[in-house]
Parts: structure tokens; sequence; C-alpha cells
């Protein structure tokens, strides 16, 4: 299936999902507040549902969420670690040094320099952690390799541990072909970018600009999760494996009793 091929069967799969379906739309919207139960809908999708699956059954979708849930949880957990040791060490130092008694604000370019110049802990610490920022993005890119496959594989299956089933999960890269997987999850990491920078264009609107722009992502938001979640499910059903092919009986030929 071709990229082109898989966007268009997600955008036409989110679009039939809520377009003249205000109630749907509505739910889904009041599912994002209560949002084990959009995690829950998004693992009905990623089970390779079509259409668009109904709002039923709201105690296995709320659960079928906290799963997903933690499933994402444990992805993430190496990343809030480093991210914690990152940014831990610089506000200690920082409280060590004496920061918090230091009125920045009303020092100039020229004393706020000196002070971090008679501080070189802070110019330590700050490197630090922009070295593990960067290793934390690294591992993250690493991380999305296999949580966007784990994530479907734990729907398909029912259980969190297949989620990190990483012989499973490789050998169904290999047989999507990592240069096509690679590809795909760049062209909707970068329609994810698209998506919240248009987004946030609305937050520029003078007043009233961050009203607008809450109103305009809980609105978008839920068709926007059908289409990556669709997207995903498509993604992930390139590398299934293709079923035998029965031969086809043949006639007997003469001679044959």
């Amino acid at each position: 299936m071709s990229f082109g091929t898989m966007l268009d069967d997600s955008f036409s799969y989110a679009k039939a999902g809520v377009w003249g379906k205000w109630k749907h739309w509505l739910f889904l919207i009041i599912c994002l507040i209560i949002f084990p139960l959009i995690l829950g809908y998004m693992v009905r999708i990623y089970r390779g549902e079509k259409p668009a699956p109904e709002l039923k059954e709201w105690g296995t979708l709320f659960i079928d969420g906290l799963k997903l849930l933690a499933v994402s949880l444990i992805y993430a957990l190496p990343i809030i670690l480093l991210v914690i040791a990152a940014f831990l060490p610089l506000i200690s130092t920082f409280i060590s040094a004496g920061a918090l008694s230091v009125d920045f604000a009303a020092m100039t370019e020229a004393q706020t320099e000196q002070w971090m110049t008679s501080h070189p802990q802070i110019l330590s610490a700050i490197g630090t952690m922009f070295i593990l920022l960067l290793v934390a993005v690294i591992i993250a890119i690493v991380i999305s390799i296999f949580s966007f496959i784990g994530s479907v594989r734990f729907a398909r299956t029912g259980r969190i541990g297949e989620g990190f089933n990483f012989s499973e999960i490789l050998a169904q890269i290999r047989r999507i072909g990592w240069f096509t997987y690679i590809a795909a999850l760049i062209i909707i990491g970068a329609i994810g970018v698209i998506f919240w920078v248009l987004l946030h264009i609305f937050s520029l609107i003078p007043v009233i600009g961050q009203i607008v722009y809450l109103i305009v992502m809980i609105v978008l938001y839920p068709p926007f999760v059908m289409f990556t979640s669709r997207y995903a499910a498509l993604v992930y059903e390139c590398g299934e494996p293709a079923s035998a092919t029965v031969p086809a009986e043949q006639p007997p030929t003469q001679g044959n009793i």
C-alpha cells in the first residue's frame, strides 16, 4: 500500500467518522476530558475496525484506554527519567548558588553575565543539561520506532506484554521494510508538527487568541486522533504475513483415476 493510499484512507476514515455525526463527534470531545476513553477508542481503531467504531461498552473502552496509557508510560519512562536527570541538578545548583535571592530582572545584561561567570558550577550544570536533553531526544526517536508498532500490537493481541515483544515488533518492521517504515514515521511526524503549528496560529489572534485556539483544538483533535490511529493500523497491516494461497484444484488429467 502506498503512502498516498494510506493517507487518503486515513483521511476518509476520520471524515466519515465525524462528518454529519455531530452527536458522535460531541461524545468524542467528552472523551478528551475523561482521557482514558479517547485512548480506548484509539485501541479499537488500532484493531482495524472499519468503519470508525461506535462509542459503546464504555467500561471496556475505559479499561483499554488505561492499558494503552500504561504501555505509553512504560515506553516514555526512560525519557522522563532523563529529563528529570537533566533539570534536577541544574535547579539544585541554582539554589545552592543563591539564585533565589538574586533579582535578575533588576540586573543589567553585564551584571547577569558577571554573576554567571562567578558561579562556574551553573555553566557546568547547564552544559550537562543540554547533553542529557540531546540524549533524551535520540532515545525518544529510537523508542518511537518500537512504540508505534508496539501500541498497535498490544491492541491487536489484547496483552500489554505483547506491546514490548521486541522480537515480534522487529519482525513486523522487517516485513514492512525498514525504509518504508521509517518513511511512514517521518510522514506522520511531519503531519503532526504541521497540525500543531496551524493550531497555534490561532493563539496569535489578539485578545481572544487563546480561547479560539482551545476551541479549535478541542473540535479538531478527535478527527485527528482517528486519522493518526487509522494510519498506524494501516502501517502495521503492511507487515502482516500474507495468507497462504490455496492452489486451485486441478482437473484430473487423462489416465488418472
